[in-house]
């Protein structure tokens, strides 16, 4: 996925994704090798088993880059909004706040969104709205 950037009033934003830990690729073909050096010779895997598990490996991968693009572009879709989020401290403690969403940043797999100034999961929102108009979301 490329980097996307956003420029509003005062307010830069920038997203990058980088690897997940999901399995790509090059690690499926190196556990066939290994799979298939080590395999029973009285009982060999088929042929199909492998391209299926490859296929379920690609689905789910797929599956886990629209979830995140769904999630990222739900988290910049709030810059300018109010929200109030709620979330657990180091020291585990609920920690509770809202304000106004600043900008998006994306580091791997985790979306965060920066509320007054302080960095916020995106799943720790648990409402938005803008001044006198509120909603739930997710």
């Amino acid at each position: 996925m490329s980097s996307v950037s956003s420029v509003t009033s005062s307010t830069s934003t920038t997203s990058s994704t980088s690897a997940t830990a999901s399995l790509d690729f090059d690690e499926f073909i190196q556990i066939l090798a290994a799979e298939l050096k080590y395999q029973n010779p009285d009982d060999p895997v088929s042929g199909t088993e492998y391209v299926s598990q490859l296929a379920q490996i690609s689905s789910l991968s797929a599956l886990s880059d629209i979830s995140t693009s769904v999630t990222n572009s739900s988290a910049f879709s709030l810059i300018g909004k109010t929200v109030s989020y709620s979330s657990t401290s180091t020291s585990g403690s609920t920690v509770t706040g809202s304000g106004t969403v600043l900008s998006v940043t994306v580091s791997g797999s985790n979306t965060y969104v920066n509320v007054g100034g302080t960095t916020v999961n995106y799943t720790d929102i648990y409402q938005v709205g803008s001044d006198s108009t509120t909603t739930s979301s997710t």
